[in-house]
């Protein structure tokens, strides 16, 4: 009787196994849409991890972007599906040459070591996540040649995490896809036709705003004040933006690192501005970024789906000789 339990036991864990290894990881995660892009949002990480490289390297014809709108982003629609075509190869080793958790905790601990600080026992990566609040859920469709599947990798901002078929690496790849799509819309480089400013915008569409532009409120709607098109160069427009948007941050002594110039105007109390500045720069690659600034009845700086900023004066400064005072 023990011997004949203990068959029914052996069979029983070899069963499961077997349907655990013939099961198709690669199916689970959010359904697909058009593209193959999710259409429903990442879940949260629940720890564990397979080896082997996270997507695979054989065959892939080209990887897509996908970035799905979140609800409590206002204005989120109509998000543009990337799509690689040149440089497929660099992009699934850029994919694959992510870290795994022990790699990078490795590499951690030897960073802090040489600065002379020494890490606790459990760093818990990928647990521990700061909210930032994207406005989006991103994730990286690899397609290949024949009748595979894509591969679907389902990135956490929050948690530094992609992830695709069990198997969970840490990083964000989403410089890596911009840098060569990039590279492939210079090699094809199409006309850029900037939006004209709106001569009025309701509440609903402030997000949606169309150069450079000027609105004040008046009752419901903000209306157009002043237009003009930017005198200045491109890589100094750039510049003026980019050093709006970064995030600038201070340690204490303690080691905690804390953002200094992030806002909640036009998140918090105030859900409309009063007056509005709007900025449309284009290139020849095709790509369109919107800038809106408010200026009253709280400042603040924002671009695509990023937080707010506090804006610089250099920039305030630049929007009045671009657009008088106001």
């Amino acid at each position: 009787m023990l011997l004949r339990a203990g068959r029914v036991a052996v069979s029983v864990v070899a069963l499961v196994l077997a349907a655990a290894a013939a099961f198709p990881l690669d199916a689970l995660g959010p359904r697909p849409g058009a593209g193959g892009c999710p259409i429903s949002p990442a879940g949260r990480w629940e720890g564990g991890d397979r080896p082997g490289e996270l997507v695979p390297a054989d065959g892939a014809v080209s990887v897509t972007m996908c970035e799905l709108p979140l609800p409590h982003w206002q204005g989120q629609t109509g998000v543009p599906v990337r799509r690689l075509t040149a440089g497929v190869g660099a992009m699934v080793s850029e994919l694959n040459g992510l870290p795994t958790r022990d790699v990078l905790e490795s590499e951690l601990r030897r960073r802090e070591s040489a600065k002379g600080r020494v890490l606790g026992d459990d760093l818990h990566l990928g647990e521990v996540c700061a909210p930032v609040g994207y406005g989006t859920s991103l994730s990286f469709v690899v397609h290949y040649g024949d009748v595979r599947r894509p591969a679907v990798v389902l990135v956490d901002r929050n948690c530094g995490t992609a992830r695709y078929a069990g198997r969970t690496r840490f990083g964000n790849p989403g410089d890596a896809f911009l840098r060569l799509y990039r590279a492939q819309l210079e090699a094809r480089p199409t006309p850029v036709s900037l939006p004209g400013c709106a001569a009025e915008l309701s509440a609903a569409d402030m997000y949606l705003t169309r150069p450079a532009c000027r609105y004040r409120l008046d009752g419901d709607v903000l209306r157009l004040r002043a237009r003009t098109r930017v005198p200045d160069d491109l890589e100094s427009v750039r510049s003026l933006i980019n050093v709006a948007m970064a995030v600038n941050t201070v340690t204490d002594r303690g080691g905690t690192e804390s953002v200094t110039n992030a806002t909640d105007c036009g998140l918090g109390r105030f859900t409309r501005p009063a007056a509005l500045d709007v900025v449309w720069v284009g290139e020849t690659t095709g790509a369109i970024a919107e800038v809106r600034v408010w200026r009253a009845p709280c400042r603040a700086v924002y671009a695509g789906s990023t937080g707010g900023r506090i804006p610089t004066a250099e920039l305030l400064s630049r929007l009045d000789a671009w657009l008088g005072r106001r």
